[in-house]
């Protein structure tokens, strides 16, 4: 069950003696067997620490590749050893005196350099993702203005009539770097964007995903602008508009660039960070195809904004933050025959 190694029973012992087998711990993923409640490192990239609250975590000396640089920082800042041995430290977020008496007698193995465990930060990455729906010409519109981006940039055709093939065939030949992916039919907004976010999401190098429908215009700046604003961790959920009836809560400067802080906010365009799309995806799709039946109140759309933004239970608006608006970052022409507000209705 775990390796030939003569340092993994004191470790399990010790556990046991903590009462860990119920109780969720940071640690190796062998420990699930006898401690169903163990998260293995291998997920500590996938998952927001700060959501949840570990009293112990397992510190294993010789799995490097596995740490990462926010499970140290966690260690760091909020926890003390324990425990220790050749192989292992133990640390607790609420040492007690007897147990930092008792952590001297191990002073010897917990006491080590967390610093050599640390990566070197790398450049984030970022990829874009555009819907579109019977409005070829808006789209064409909008890559010309971000075709030379270097991310990765991925078209949706939401089972576009076919009386728009040609023109969409000819954006394909215009601009063939881009990816595509077309719905055998209208399957609605909700099942594009999270087709979208999902391809992105399975390349674990990309940390933050544009998603713009494809009715809007670009400033200049926009790029930008949008990376200065964005934070892993304070601001995760940025926009490049702001629009009624999305009330703002504060306006503030982040960085030189003036921003709203809202509650909620509109599908235009949306920038997040994959942990926050990790945390809400999928976005519950309530109908099919457009234009959309006779449910829901009148001028309701999909709702992928509402849900992705303020209504899931680990959105940003329930974790007490807001959304960052950067307004007129872009503009979108909502007075079209077909605008995005209209399209699943």
């Amino acid at each position: 069950m775990y390796p030939h190694n003569k340092y993994w029973k004191p470790l399990i012992n010790f556990l046991h003696k903590k009462e860990l087998s119920n109780q969720i711990f940071i640690g190796p993923e062998v420990l699930l067997y006898e401690f169903p409640k163990v998260f293995p490192y291998q997920i500590l990239r996938d998952i927001n620490l700060d959501d949840y609250d570990f009293e112990y975590i397992v510190f294993h000396k010789k799995l490097p590749e596995d740490l990462t640089n926010d499970y140290l920082d966690l260690i760091k800042e909020k926890y003390k050893p324990v425990w220790g041995n050749h192989l292992f430290v133990v640390y607790n977020k609420n040492r007690s005196t007897k147990e930092k008496l008792k952590a001297l007698k191990y002073a010897l193995y917990t006491n080590i350099n967390l610093k050599k465990y640390y990566k070197p930060k790398r450049e984030e990455k970022q990829a874009i993702f555009i819907t579109t729906y019977n409005r070829p010409e808006n789209l064409g519109n909008l890559l010309k203005q971000i075709y030379q981006r270097p991310e990765e940039i991925l078209v949706i055709n939401d089972g576009s009539d076919e009386k728009f093939q040609a023109e969409y065939d000819k954006i394909k030949q215009d601009f063939p770097n881009i990816s595509y992916i077309d719905n055998i039919k209208n399957m609605g907004l909700v099942f594009s964007i999270n087709t979208g976010y999902n391809y992105f999401l399975s390349d674990p190098d990309i940390d933050w995903i544009h998603y713009f429908q494809d009715d809007v215009v670009l400033r200049d700046d926009f790029f930008e602008v949008m990376d200065k604003v964005k934070d892993k961790k304070e601001r995760p959920v940025i926009t490049g508009m702001h629009r009624e009836p999305h009330k703002i809560f504060e306006q503030k400067e982040i960085n030189q660039v003036e921003v709203y802080l809202l509650r909620s906010a509109p599908a235009h365009h949306i920038l997040l960070h994959r942990q926050y799309l990790q945390d809400n995806l999928p976005i519950p799709n309530p109908y099919i195809g457009a234009p959309k039946p006779n449910k829901g109140k009148e001028g309701q759309g999909s709702d992928a904004d509402w849900y992705l933004l303020s209504w899931s239970p680990k959105s940003i608006v329930k974790k007490d933050k807001y959304i960052i608006a950067v307004p007129n970052l872009l503009t979108t022409d909502m007075s079209a025959e077909k605008s995005t507000w209209d399209i699943d209705k």
